[in-house]
């Protein structure tokens, strides 16, 4: 009656999301390296490639499994979130949660859970 849980759907969806991740910096850092934009820009710049990595694999990952849409990218979030946090730790920055980082948090896990209904209804 139900399908078993697709543990890899989730992993190819946090793994296709960190891809589209490093994409997005990578683009943004040579228009950035000709035209310097301001701190705001590249803070609302990163806030939506975030969104949108998350959204992307939520979708995809809620695609593959077929069911359990909200749990699938929730999970995709959590996740994506999780290694964001252990790289930018990697790379220097405070263990300490600040409050743009608790709102970026929120707001990932909202557009995956959103993302994953939409992805079961594609």
């Amino acid at each position: 009656m139900y399908k078993k849980f697709n543990y890899s759907a989730i992993g190819v969806g946090v793994l296709r999301a960190s891809i589209l991740t490093v994409i997005c910096v990578l683009v943004y850092s040579l228009v950035t390296s000709y035209f310097p934009f301001s701190d705001a820009v590249t803070s609302v710049f990163l806030v939506i490639a975030t969104l949108a990595s998350v959204v992307y694999g939520a979708i995809y990952a809620t695609l593959k499994m077929g069911s359990k849409g909200w749990l699938v990218g929730l999970l995709v979030a959590v996740f994506y979130m999780l290694i964001l946090y252990i790289v930018s730790l990697c790379f220097g920055n405070d263990l300490a949660l600040g409050g743009k980082d608790v709102v970026r948090l929120i707001l990932a896990l909202a557009a995956g859970s959103l993302s994953g209904m939409l992805g079961v209804n594609l």
